[in-house]
This record gives structure tokens, sequence and C-alpha cells, in this order.
């Protein structure tokens, strides 16, 4: 129960989160539950062109996120379980419908990129710079509140659709 009341207070005010200060039953939520919550809701505004039993976030390179993924791994959204997975390799990126590149591999991030060049995966990251290597999503910090920059020129070279809606909340990078 308290999951599930964890789940729909985060849910409820993810864009006006800000971290280290949203308080639920005296609990802070910190940068990295909030990005996670931030994952599973754009399921909610992105279309995939091959409809997948499950909705899959990988995580690649050595992942920031600590325990926080445990916040929406196995939970249900759109009617789709929502599964946490790490690959090892870029040869396990097919499996991905969001994929978040760690700072890690910032030196190693235009190869990645290639790998996932034509699979349909949203590239999401949390490095400065990112977004205009060509990651389509990428989070920073402004003012205490998560926010995110879209790469909309790597979106509209893959085939997947990003609803106008989510469009609209992130900042524009890329000549966009």
């Amino acid at each position: 129960m308290k999951t599930l009341l964890l789940i729909t207070v985060l849910l409820g005010l993810i864009f006006s989160v800000q971290p280290g200060s949203l308080r639920a039953q005296s609990r802070e939520f910190d940068e990295y539950e909030v990005k996670a919550v931030f994952l599973a809701n754009f399921f909610k505004f992105v279309e995939w062109p091959s409809p997948a039993r499950t909705h899959s976030i990988c995580i690649y390179g050595s992942s920031p996120f600590g325990q926080s993924m445990r916040i929406v791994d196995g939970m249900k959204v759109r009617g789709k379980t929502l599964e946490v997975k790490r690959p090892a390799s870029v040869r396990g990126l097919s499996g991905c419908n969001i994929l978040f590149i760690s700072s890690s591999e910032r030196r190693r991030i235009l190869p990645v990129l290639d790998a996932v060049k034509g699979m349909d995966v949203l590239t999401v990251g949390d490095t400065e710079g990112y977004a205009e290597e060509g990651v389509m999503v990428n989070f920073y910090i402004e003012a205490k509140r998560v926010k995110f920059e879209i790469n909309l020129n790597s979106i509209r070279r893959s085939r997947i659709d990003v609803s106008s809606q989510l469009l609209k909340l992130g900042r524009m990078v890329g000549g966009e």
C-alpha cells in the first residue's frame, strides 16, 4: 500500500517536482528517484512502431540510480509491465524501449548512439552535452528542479512518435 501511495504521489506531481523538496509520509525523494519516475512516465507520451509485451528501460553504463529504479520496476504503465534491464554490451540494447545512457559512457556516446540507430529506442541521458551529441532526451537540473531538453532532430530520424504534450515540456536543442 505504501508503494502504491508513493507511486501515486510521484505520478501526480511529476512535472512540477523539485528534487529534495517533495515530501510524502515524511520522506524526501532524491534526484534519481524523480528521474526514474520521469522515465516510466515517458511511456505515456511515446509510441513505438513495434508493440512489445512489456515496457523496458535499459540502463547502460555505470548506473547513477542506485536503488531508485525499484520504484518503477514492475509497475504497470498503459497496461504493460515495466521492466528495468542492465545490458552489459551494445549487443543487448535491442530489447530496450528507453535507453538511459550513463555519464560513464561520455567518451563512447557516439558509438552507443550508432549501435541503436534504427532500433526505435528513445535515448535518454543526464550528462551535459548529450542532447547536442544526438541523445533524444537529456535531463538537467535548474533551480533545484529536474527538467529535460529534447533533440527533435534525433527524434525525427527515428520511427518513434513523441507526443506534442511532452515536447512542450522540454527545452529544444540541436537546431530546433
